[in-house]
């Protein structure tokens, strides 16, 4: 489903009327403004060819009975903005209903309370239920705004986790025999033989000459 530029006139005039807001008009660059109290606006442009409605909330004067102790509210002249993906909606699907639900839930709170990040809603809090989700109940749509982080799965309890199962007792190592080393007997062929001694015998004296 696409959004032709010549009705986001028609668009913008029908959801100030839900609003119950003024429509400025269509200026030269395809944007409509709304104009609410306390000089607060809203404006509306098509984006990728028609597909994709951008919105956003100028702040405007800040009223003087704002909390101290609240949320800032949107400061004067600026802007919060997010984008309505008109081009997911099935053929039953008003995108001036869409539109008039996602600027009324998401957008008109963010002038007296706005977010400090993306998924953020402070005018939303954070209230625990008194009864558990119907186990049956059907996952609702997803939203076209950022939402929030999926809370990580909660550890198992002692109870919740499987008993263990018995492990067999490890066999005592048995280390081998160590191996005696026999000496070898020295070959007596292979020793050296000692050198026979000779008997010297003594000279035989000289006979005299005269």
């Amino acid at each position: 489903m696409q959004l032709a530029p010549s009705a986001l006139h028609a668009t913008g005039e029908d959801l100030a009327t839900r609003l119950g807001w003024q429509l400025d008009g269509l200026d030269y660059d395809g944007i409509v403004h709304l104009q609410g109290d306390l000089e607060r606006q809203i404006g509306m442009r098509l984006i990728n060819n028609g597909s994709t409605v951008q919105l956003w909330a100028t702040g405007g004067t800040p009223p003087t009975d704002h909390p101290a102790d609240a949320v800032a509210p949107l400061p004067h002249r600026h802007s919060y903005n997010m984008a309505v993906h008109i081009g997911s909606l099935t053929e039953d699907q008003d995108p001036g209903v869409v539109l008039y639900i996602t600027v009324r839930d998401n957008l008109l709170p963010v002038f007296d309370a706005k977010p400090h990040y993306v998924g953020h809603r402070p005018w939303e809090p954070d209230i625990a239920p008194d009864v558990e989700p119907d186990a049956e109940a059907t996952n609702p749509p997803a939203a076209d705004v950022d939402e929030q982080p999926a809370p990580a799965s909660e550890p198992q309890t002692p109870a919740d986790q499987p008993a263990p199962q018995p492990q067999p007792e490890p066999e005592p190592e048995v280390k081998p025999a160590a191996k005696r080393t026999r000496r070898t007997k020295a070959d007596p062929a292979a020793e050296p033989r000692p050198r026979p001694t000779r008997k010297r015998t003594a000279a035989k004296p000289k006979p005299a000459t005269s």
